[in-house]
């Protein structure tokens, strides 16, 4: 019995769902060396209700975000004008994946792969941050930075007489957060733009790969 924290996969056939989870398949067969193929995929369906490539605008702040966003505490007032960075929008980009790593199973005589270990796993970002981290959160409605523990649990179909190992990789929903400098967050003039893109992880998917 696996506990709740377990993740049970099941086997991931063709584009059984229309929405971002058909793209699993992405880069399923890189890093192969020559003579090797994947003989499965075992992941879960993603529920996505989210649409790639729509901008989210974020709604006015309290003032309390603004400070956070000024990154000093200090509002703006009618005698103090001084630009500040601000988070304006999120987009959707889509799946992510990391780089496929061994599960730690393997075997040279055909039969099942089994796979049940605990592991650290990470949201994360890349590019540019501007804004305070807990405004990046605001924006895109998770915490960049956590970090958990998280068992996953997994057991091949039984395959015939030959050598096979287990890899996994990291799955994450990306986002595009647009940040903007200016001297007031309704202010129309825009001084520079950057752009970060944080990741909230999802799964972790697993390939059979027979060598």
């Amino acid at each position: 019995m696996l506990f709740s924290a377990t993740l049970t996969f099941t086997l991931f056939i063709g584009n059984a769902s229309m929405s971002s989870a058909s793209t699993l398949d992405e880069g399923i067969n890189s890093g192969l060396a020559e003579g090797e193929m994947v003989v499965d995929t075992f992941t879960e369906l993603i529920p996505d209700n989210e649409v790639i490539g729509e901008e989210i605008f974020l709604e006015e702040d309290s003032d309390e975000v603004l400070k956070e966003d000024l990154g000093g505490g200090n509002l703006i007032t009618p005698f103090e004008r001084r630009k500040g960075w601000y988070g304006v929008s999120s987009t959707y980009q889509g799946l992510t994946y990391g780089s496929w790593l061994f599960a730690g199973a393997s075997t040279i005589s055909g039969g099942r792969l089994t796979a049940s270990h605990t592991k650290t796993v990470a949201n994360r970002y890349s590019g540019t941050l501007k804004i305070p981290i807990k405004s990046l959160e605001s924006v895109v409605g998770f915490d960049t930075t956590k970090s958990w523990s998280q068992t996953v649990g997994y057991v091949s179909d039984s395959y015939p007489n030959g050598r096979y190992r287990l890899e996994y990789r990291h799955v994450y929903k990306k986002y595009k957060v647009k940040q903007e400098q200016k001297y007031d967050r309704r202010a129309p003039v825009v001084y520079d733009t950057k752009y970060v893109y944080p990741q909230k992880w999802v799964e972790r998917q697993y390939r059979v790969v027979k060598f």
